[in-house]
């Protein structure tokens, strides 16, 4: 495959955007972490992992809102992701919804211990 192809292919590939992504994630680029999350979420969405990792990115900014919205799509597309489920339970708890974060989390705790399924 010549290099022009290579990159063509990169930049259509949801999965490359989101690795993208989360390097600049650990490297604190926030702003720019959301616009490759979207990008990837643009090709691929149905990608539980960019809207998941979209969700982790909006709940540090303190967009919890936003975050829990993501987090949903994200469930939609994996229901069985025990830290998504885990990780909006905390995006609620922020927002003082402390009885559906209870659920979200027991829910996660379940899945990652093989009980719910």
């Amino acid at each position: 495959m010549a290099n022009t192809e290579k990159i063509v292919k990169s930049v259509n590939d949801g999965e490359v955007w989101v690795l993208h992504a989360e390097e600049l994630a650990h490297r604190g680029a926030y702003g720019k972490a959301v616009e490759y999350y979207d990008r990837a979420i643009g090709i691929a969405p149905d990608s539980a992992r960019a809207w998941h990792g979209k969700a982790n990115i909006l709940e540090v900014l303190g967009k919890y809102e936003d975050a829990v919205s993501c987090y949903d799509t994200a469930l939609a597309c994996d229901p069985l992701d025990a830290e998504c489920w885990y990780n909006k339970g905390v995006a609620l708890k922020k927002l003082g919804r402390n009885d559906d974060a209870a659920v979200c989390i027991n829910r996660g705790v379940r899945i990652a211990m093989g009980k719910d399924h």
